[in-house]
């Protein structure tokens, strides 16, 4: 048993109760949704804390209910129960145990490589369509209909209009109406406002506060404020032991159980290690997780949950995201955050019963909308075509059946798709069971990892196993020359280990793909047999051909390319908790590169997961080393987060400059040196622009957007300018 140490005990507090507010109203919305009792949803964040703290793999990894268990464990209580809903919960968490002890096997097994086994596109269509019909059910309670006639999620969306006229003419849904939409309003507006004192509460918080002050005042003043019906406010036992409910063994050897009790453990085990892989790009310490060890507490942790009558246990991003960006580095948050949980059901239960149901399910809606947007589409076309097309056929499979059907549909479609790219289905049969990879080590710590045929989610298994035989220190290169067809998940996943490289002192270069034609610009777009393509010239944008003209008029470097590497970006303190995913349309002088800028496309956890952020920056490397330090205006110092204890700098010489800009560091004389007269009088006859400093190089950027053009034009007008001048001055 690895525990964390006392040290790092107090700096995860904080996080544990930030993330216990979004985790509260979370557990009893899914619980709710799930067709079980709220309390479910906190028994299952209550023992998930608890166990994973003891015996869990990770490091920031926040554990509790999860958003893709719900419509299999609606369709379990319904369905095991045959009408009886008491019953079949009982039934249904007899059937959680057993997913409990098959992810306990799994993780003993080793089978923590699961997930990379599935094709992504079909993963990703399995998540959007469990997010749509999250959606399409919530959104009847949110407007007072508690009990929607319709099962599937068609239907259900099909049957809203009926669900409003219903809601207009019974004045008893009015109140639960309007308090979700306007819950849902608050939660698509309240995360646009950045950095005000709005977002320093989590937004489901805001909600579920505004729900239980109407409520309180309909209690107190129902003459003014209408009153809830009984059935429209959450309902809790009155204490912890009234809450436990047994599971019921009885239909242990029927079909249903059986097939209910893998399925909700192939998507608790698909879930948590999909999270627990994407915290880990969040971490900022880049610490690996132990998916193995993480499978084994959680099936244990989903064992005692269901005996005492809780949901599964999963390994959650939302919530994960939500504790990395409030400095979490321990599991101390994930147990704190359980510890809070339990605190405000022993000490509020009452007044959580003031939470109207309307308001929780404005925060599936607004969950299932995320996982669902049309955002998730248009990031799977920037792909190309064919993921495109597997992530919708997995999506309407899925919707339209059930979620391992789906899921199998999408495999299935996917080795279809891959068979007709290949050209020639012998190449794919004749080699699917050969081994086709050979690591060999070149130099000392450098290695040569060649890869021959074909390179797809069946196979990536043999690629995983050479990578992780290796430190991530050592510099390694993985060559696709002697492929003829390489996937969308292979170069994903790729992707993600020449981060871990990168983050551990090493490096990973892949080669070999040039002579491959691929269907996008993307880069991890599949990769085909070049004769299967009709050779197309990549169209650029009003935007890109302005660039171009502009580089061409001033001697520029322009390429429009995206590349899968920071060129250094990733090293500013800016993005310890932001991985940079790719650059494109870069612009740099000839000869010596004195600057270069680049739209820098980067993720940033929020509380519902990650956001595709883009944003034009500049980078000026230095000739000399300089102290660390950031000059921007007040409103964008909070985004650099080693800067958070620090004072600001004060210029006694220069009042005018310590009035416009806010520079903030820990080596206060060696940031007043570097900052020289003359540099701080060119700061003061220029544009304001963020710039940090990490001791190497300068990050600038204006806004978290792309630049316009006249915009660029003014950012390297700067840089070149301020280019020259460093060299003047730091020599």
């Amino acid at each position: 048993m690895n525990l964390p140490s006392f040290k790092s005990l107090s700096p995860n507090i904080l996080p544990g109760l930030v993330v216990s507010l979004v985790a509260l109203p979370l557990g009893l919305g899914l619980a709710l949704a799930s067709g079980a009792p709220p309390m479910a949803g906190i028994i299952s964040a209550i023992v998930g804390a608890v166990v994973l703290f003891f015996l869990g793999g990770s490091y920031v990894v926040i554990s509790g209910p999860g958003n893709g268990l719900v419509v299999v464990t609606l369709f379990a209580i319904s369905s095991l129960g045959a009408g009886d809903a008491f019953l079949g919960y009982q039934l249904t968490l007899a059937a959680i145990v057993a997913s409990g002890g098959i992810l306990l096997l799994l993780g003993f097994f080793r089978f923590g490589a699961l997930a990379e086994f599935f094709p992504s596109s079909a993963i990703k269509g399995m998540l959007a369509a469990i997010g749509l019909i999250i959606l399409s059910r919530q959104i009847h309670v949110l407007i007072g209909i508690n009990n929607p006639s319709s099962e599937s999620a068609p239907a259900l969306l099909s049957e809203i209009t009926k669900s409003i006229k219903i809601a207009w003419f019974d004045k008893s849904s009015y109140p639960s109406a309007i308090l979700g939409i306007l819950s849902l309003i608050l939660l698509f507006v309240l995360p646009s406002k950045g950095k005000s004192w709005l977002s320093k509460i989590p937004a489901p918080m805001w909600v579920i506060s505004l729900g239980m002050g109407y409520s309180y005042l309909s209690a107190y003043n129902p003459h003014i404020f209408p009153a809830f019906a009984d059935d429209h406010l959450l309902s809790l036992p009155d204490n912890l032991q009234n809450s436990i409910v047994f599971p019921n063994f009885s239909a242990w050897a029927s079909g249903g159980f059986i097939s209910i009790a893998f399925s909700l453990a192939f998507i608790a085990a698909i879930e948590s290690l999909l999270s627990i892989k994407a915290v880990d790009k969040l971490d900022p310490e880049h610490r690996r997780s132990n998916v193995n060890k993480d499978l084994r507490a959680l099936g244990l942790a989903t064992m005692i949950s269901g005996f005492i009558g809780g949901l599964n246990v999963v390994a959650v991003i939302a919530r994960s995201s939500v504790n990395v960006n409030n400095g979490a580095t321990e599991r101390w948050s994930n147990l704190f955050q359980g510890v809070f949980i339990g605190l405000f059901f022993l000490l509020f239960s009452t007044q959580l019963q003031f939470i109207p149901i309307s308001v929780l399910a404005a925060i599936l809606v607004y969950t299932g909308y995320k996982l669902t947007a049309p955002a998730q589409f248009k990031s799977m076309a920037a792909v190309g075509w064919e993921e495109l097309s597997l992530f919708i056929i997995t999506y309407l499979a899925t919707l339209f059946t059930n979620l391992i059907t789906g899921i199998l549909i999408g495999i299935f479609a996917t080795l279809i798709l891959q068979l007709f790219g290949m050209g020639r289905s012998t190449i794919f049969f004749r080699n699917l069971f050969r081994p086709n990879t050979l690591l060999y080590e070149e130099e000392s710590n450098k290695y040569h990892l060649s890869v021959k045929s074909f390179a797809t989610f069946l196979n990536f298994l043999r690629i995983k196993n050479h990578l992780d035989t290796l430190s991530t220190q050592a510099e390694v290169i993985v060559d696709f020359s002697l492929t003829t067809y390489v996937d969308y998940s292979v170069l994903e996943h790729l992707h993600q280990y020449k981060s871990n490289f990168q983050n551990g002192g090493g490096h990973l270069e892949i080669i070999g793909l040039d002579d491959l034609g691929r269907s996008s610009s993307h880069p991890m777009a599949n990769r085909h047999p070049r004769k299967f393509f009709e050779k197309r010239t990549y169209t650029l944008t009003r935007r890109q051909k302005a660039l171009r003209l502009f580089a061409l008029s001033h001697e520029y470097q322009f390429d429009y390319h995206e590349i899968d590497e920071s060129l250094g970006f990733q090293n500013f303190d800016y993005f310890k908790f932001k991985p940079v995913n790719l650059l494109r349309n870069r612009l740099s002088p000839k000869g010596e590169v004195d600057w270069l800028l680049a739209d820098v496309h980067y993720q940033e956890g929020g509380f519902y997961g990650n956001q595709d952020l883009h944003a034009t920056m500049l980078s000026i490397p230095l000739s000399t080393k300089a102290p660390l330090f950031v000059i921007d205006r007040e409103s964008l110092l909070d985004k650099v987060a080693f800067l958070a204890g620090f004072k600001d700098i004060v210029f006694e010489l220069y009042p005018d400059f310590s009035n416009r800009f806010k520079v903030k560091g820990e080596d206060e004389q060696a940031i007043k040196k570097f900052l020289s007269r003359a540099i701080i009088d060119f700061l003061e006859e220029h544009k304001s622009y963020h710039i940090e400093c990490n001791g190497e190089a300068l990050l600038i950027f204006e806004k978290e957007r792309h630049a316009t053009i006249s915009e660029i034009k003014q950012m390297v007008n700067f840089a070149v300018l301020f280019s020259d001048l460093l060299k003047k001055e730091h020599a």
